[in-house]
């Protein structure tokens, strides 16, 4: 009786439709034998933060767009190619004609870094930290070449080391970089008139949680400490790398307190001698107000190595 029963289950199996069993072996939904299709991403869209300023969601990190009386300050220039350019000057035409004059880039990414070589071409003053144009060059601090799928951002035509400011029309805008933290050239945006900060991937709203880009230059440790020094500037809104609103300060200093939280306890299970496979879920388990959000970000698989010889050596 139960070889029959056993019998008649598979030959269920093998004959129901596809539907009764969405998922194929490796997870994927299938019909009639083959794989569904990607939803197609989000088109960019723009939104109002303040007045005069704006936000460009989706195609990549998020773009800032701050409209003066005499053309436009963007920060971040989407993923590289033509279409992703093109819809990011479509969008900016839709809140005003002035033209772009000056450009910002936050770090090194394709994502945000991807079109600086058409604005460099159209004229446009493309500003980022040295470190970006560094990690451009030598492909970062481990030297294995940059690499990205999308391809390679072309280098910037204006650098700085530690701040640079750009007046126009009615805005100022102030670039500052405060130290190692998503990677070791970003920039943070500051628009005191406005009270707004841009801060690329040193503050993003997605599940993940942030990362430090070790072979960029990123450091957990520092991460920390940057953000210490950005919340020290006067602002009251804050937009995000990744994310499909404005932020305000608190949300910053929240942020902060968990980055902070992290670094103290990694060097701590580091001195201790926590092994480097266990050093993660020990800092969940006695950090439980973090919950799962350093693990698929600051502290994931591909940079485990150089994040634990970070803590294990930190003085």
């Amino acid at each position: 009786m139960q070889k029959k029963l056993v019998m008649m289950i598979l030959a269920l199996a093998v004959v129901m439709p596809a539907a009764v069993f969405p998922h194929g072996p490796q997870g994927q939904r299938e019909g009639r034998g083959q794989r569904a299709a990607a939803p197609p991403p989000p088109p960019m869209a723009v939104k109002q933060v303040k007045p005069g300023v704006y936000m460009v969601i989706n195609g990549g990190g998020n773009s800032t767009v701050r409209v003066t009386d005499q053309g436009i300050i963007l920060v971040d220039t989407k993923n590289l190619g033509d279409q992703f350019y093109n819809d990011l000057v479509a969008q900016i035409k839709t809140v005003t004609s002035q033209p772009v004059k000056y450009v910002f880039v936050t770090h090194v990414h394709q994502d945000h870094a991807g079109n600086i070589g058409k604005f460099v071409q159209a004229g446009v003053p493309v500003i980022t930290n040295e470190g970006l144009k560094k990690s451009l060059e030598t492909g970062g601090v481990d030297g294995k070449g940059y690499t990205s799928p999308a391809g390679k951002p072309a280098p910037p035509n204006v650098t700085y080391s530690k701040n640079k400011k750009v007046k126009l029309g009615n805005a100022t805008a102030i670039a500052y970089h405060f130290g190692r933290a998503h990677t070791g050239g970003d920039t943070v945006v500051y628009f005191p008139d406005a009270k707004v900060v841009c801060l690329g991937d040193e503050f993003v709203t997605t599940p993940n949680g942030p990362n430090a880009d070790y072979p960029n230059g990123g450091s957990v440790l520092e991460f920390p400490k940057v953000i210490a020094q950005v919340l020290k500037l006067d602002f009251d809104t804050v937009i995000p790398g990744h994310g499909n609103d404005p932020m305000t300060k608190a949300d910053l200093e929240a942020y902060q307190k968990k980055l902070d939280t992290i670094a103290k306890k990694s060097v701590e299970l580091a001195k201790k001698g926590t092994p480097k496979d266990q050093i993660r879920q020990q800092i969940q388990s006695q950090t439980p107000d973090i919950g799962t959000w350093q693990m698929t970000g600051v502290v994931n698989d591909q940079r485990l190595d150089a994040f634990y010889e970070e803590v294990k050596t930190a003085k």
